[in-house]
């Protein structure tokens, strides 16, 4: 297998143990793009790149991420600091560079902080739009 091929394997493992898939999302914004109805609306529009992605070049992670991105845009006031926790995580995973150990160490740490969010915007996704995105971990 080569590098990038490896690489972009092991990027779609942590997004995936991650529970989720972009770039720092946006603080305040449009009070009306921040409703629960709006932000069911843009999961479903992203679902397979939020549940399911394929990723195996950089086009596929920039999309994954950007498709975070878009709906951690519009995530309700409620679970808004835990987007921003996630996109925060999935930055950092999306950089990894598995032949150092120090940045694999990076993104370890960054997403064992970030699981505690990551759960709960699993949760809340589930509850308020029905829609299956990442996988929650495991209770101890």
């Amino acid at each position: 297998m080569n590098q990038p091929t490896a690489r972009f394997e092991r990027i779609a493992a942590l997004v995936l143990v991650l529970g989720l898939g972009s770039l720092v999302a946006a603080c305040g914004g449009d009070a009306a793009q921040r409703t629960e109805a709006h932000y069911c609306t843009v999961v479903g529009e992203h679902l397979v790149d939020l549940s399911q992605p394929t990723i195996s070049t950089p086009a596929d992670v920039k999309r994954v991420l950007n498709a975070w991105k878009a709906v951690s845009a519009t995530a309700p006031l409620a679970v808004q600091s835990e987007w921003e926790a996630v996109i925060r995580s999935m930055q950092t995973a999306a950089t990894v560079d598995p032949n150092d150990p120090a940045s694999v160490q990076k993104v370890a740490d960054t997403a064992r902080s970030s699981e505690q969010a990551a759960n709960r915007v699993i949760n809340y996704t589930m509850e308020r739009c029905g829609a299956q995105i990442g996988t929650p971990a495991a209770a101890p």
